[in-house]
């Protein structure tokens, strides 16, 4: 274990140096190594500014997105995180970022420094909508059709709206949420995206072949939903020691199944320890015979196989 931690922070060493003489290419690779070995915020923090300065804006992103939350909370990992976000014209994140915010008082982030983040996503929204505008009335016009296009184009479509300024997104994603052939995994991540925007309006949402209405401001994220937690605690009880390292695989299908039914979970997962059970048993992990309500199993198993199609189409 010693000489792993010596070898750790000796490649650490070896990319804070490379990373002060600017070679940019050494240290994103040095601390990538490092970040496999462990994931620590300090590390996160030199790859993220390594793969930024190496014109790498994407997948600083998506590297920064482990610990965003701690990026908010000191000025000058606020301002990277801004850097990394507005050179990819990341409007959405940059607006959530405004929006976290708004719902969490950080002792170090003054408001000032606020005011300006403001300022420099009103002027890079503005610099990009001038070269942006003709795609993005493309983009608004084949919303209304989207379910006409293969899944995988209809995921990079989704993805573009985050391009959108913040209205412009909360009006995409309206028509997005009324759409009754979405699939439900775009449907739910543009509603927790709405959730993350601090929009507090009722918005209309078809649900399974039902109209309904929800204020995405006080909703929970999916993976903090009533029903998620449920599920994951049957989980912890189940799970034998063997199959321990099979938990976050578990989890992941749990979250499936929970996005699947968001907003509305309680609605179709009543009994959430049951639909874990019955999940368990898809895998031959639990016994048939330890289930006592094999009425409700069968209404659990329409529903899966139900998602079972939902996950084939999206994998298409």
């Amino acid at each position: 274990m010693d000489g792993d931690s010596d070898n750790l922070k000796k490649i650490i060493d070896q990319a804070d140096e490379a990373f002060e003489q600017g070679n940019w290419d050494e240290s994103a690779d040095l601390y990538t190594q490092a970040y496999a070995m462990q994931q620590t915020f300090s590390i996160n923090k030199g790859l993220a500014a390594s793969l930024l300065n190496q014109k790498r804006p994407g997948d600083a992103e998506a590297v920064i997105l482990d610990y965003f939350n701690y990026y908010l909370s000191e000025p000058d990992t606020a301002e990277l995180a801004l850097d990394i976000i507005l050179e990819n014209n990341d409007f959405l994140l940059a607006n959530q970022m405004l929006s976290f915010y708004d719902n969490n008082q950080q002792p170090n982030i003054k408001n000032d420094v606020i005011d300006d983040f403001i300022r420099r996503i009103k002027v890079a929204e503005d610099r990009h909508e001038r070269s942006f505008k003709p795609e993005k009335e493309k983009i608004t016009s084949r919303l209304l059709s989207i379910v006409t296009e293969p899944t995988a184009e209809q995921i990079q479509l989704l993805r573009k709206l985050r391009e959108f300024n913040k209205d412009d997104y909360i009006n995409s994603a309206k028509v997005l949420l009324e759409n009754p052939l979405l699939h439900p995994l775009l449907k739910s991540e543009a509603l927790e995206n709405l959730l993350k925007l601090g929009v507090d309006e009722t918005v209309d949402i078809s649900f399974y072949g039902k109209n309904k209405t929800c204020i995405p401001s006080k909703l929970m994220p999916i993976m903090s939903t009533d029903v998620y937690l449920k599920m994951c605690d049957e989980l912890e009880k189940l799970l034998t020691d063997e199959n321990e390292s099979q938990a976050e695989n578990f989890k992941g299908e749990l979250s499936l199944y929970a996005a699947f039914v968001y907003p509305f979970g309680k609605e179709i997962i009543k009994d959430p320890a049951l639909w874990t059970k019955a999940m368990l048993l898809r895998y031959g992990l639990v016994d048939e015979s330890q289930m006592r309500d094999n009425q409700g199993l069968d209404g659990v198993n329409t529903w899966l196989k139900r998602f079972d199609e939902l996950i084939n189409t999206f994998q298409e």
